[in-house]
């Protein structure tokens, strides 16, 4: 696993993806053959996307970069420097991440950086970094870089970011349009009165029985082994903020990478309130091996 200066580690695999493609591939099995629409077209030098019969289109995933991609990556200062050492390497780097966890946050949100010298750094348990503002920095990829090997014999994380568990969600309001397509980021709710801009939400689609059996995938295996999905197991759930309010309507900070049907249960929000979440994380500039 490479991670680099400008991939900074703010990634996760998108499940609503590939419950989409399987979706689709699942109603293509059933439907007549059609000739398909280009879902992108340049046109005067611009890129031009085409929507199906229901208003999906491709999502813009340009709201995936650092601060939606509207910020350069800081380079944050270096607070202490971690050698290369022989043996067991965990303990030296995980308290350098705790002693920049003690300083104070700066005005743009961080700590500082913990910079691992040229060489290999072999980690026997996990690295953990609990608080907010904190990058983890190497010297480069590859032989002549930083390489935090990992030598335990167990799959735990090589290293976790995370804080404390303590997100309190309020009561669901309802989504209450029929149909929201792909790459939407507006769309209505039972009673907003309770919402306002700048709010933290969790938006729920639901994973109902409907679904599952059009996706084919109520069970899979074959046999007396046969397992499949089952309803309520696979809710997928986009965090977002609002950034604007008429009437009912809410719009939000970045758009929605799966359709939400009333067919399929439809969708839900919730505010949320998360005190000890954690952020402006960096994991930048070495090369992460697993033994």
């Amino acid at each position: 696993m490479n991670i680099t200066r400008r991939s900074i580690i703010f990634s996760s695999i998108n499940l609503s993806l590939v419950l989409l493609v399987m979706f689709t591939n699942a109603l293509a099995q059933k439907a007549k053959p059609v000739k398909p629409l280009p879902p992108v077209a340049v046109i005067n030098n611009k890129l031009v996307y085409t929507l199906d019969s229901l208003g999906n289109r491709i999502p813009d995933f340009s709201y995936c970069g650092y601060k939606a991609s509207e910020q350069p990556i800081p380079n944050v200062p270096i607070k202490v420097t971690v050698p290369a050492i022989k043996g067991d390497a965990t303990l030296a780097i995980q308290s350098a991440i705790n002693y920049v966890a003690k300083l104070p946050l700066d005005k743009d949100g961080f700590r500082g950086t913990i910079l691992l010298a040229k060489g290999k750094f072999e980690v026997f348990g996990q690295l953990k970094i609990t608080a907010s503002g904190i990058v983890l920095r190497g010297s480069g990829i590859g032989e002549n870089g930083t390489q935090i090997i990992g030598t335990s014999t167990d799959r735990a994380t090589l290293i976790r970011v995370f804080g404390k568990n303590d997100k309190q969600l309020q009561e669901e309001l309802t989504v209450t349009d029929i149909y929201i397509p792909v790459n939407v980021n507006k769309f209505s709710v039972t009673n907003a009165s309770t919402l306002k801009v700048g709010d933290n939400i969790i938006i729920r689609r639901p994973s109902t029985k409907e679904w599952i059996t059009d996706l084919g995938t109520e069970s899979f295996g074959g046999g007396l082994s046969s397992i499949g999905w089952k309803a309520g197991e696979l809710d997928i759930r986009f965090d977002r903020t609002i950034t604007a309010i008429n009437g009912n309507e809410i719009t939000i900070d970045a758009p929605l990478t799966t359709a939400l049907d009333t067919k399929y249960g439809g969708g839900f929000v919730s505010k949320y309130e998360w005190a000890s979440r954690i952020q402006n994380i960096g994991i930048e500039n070495l090369e992460l091996i697993s033994t």
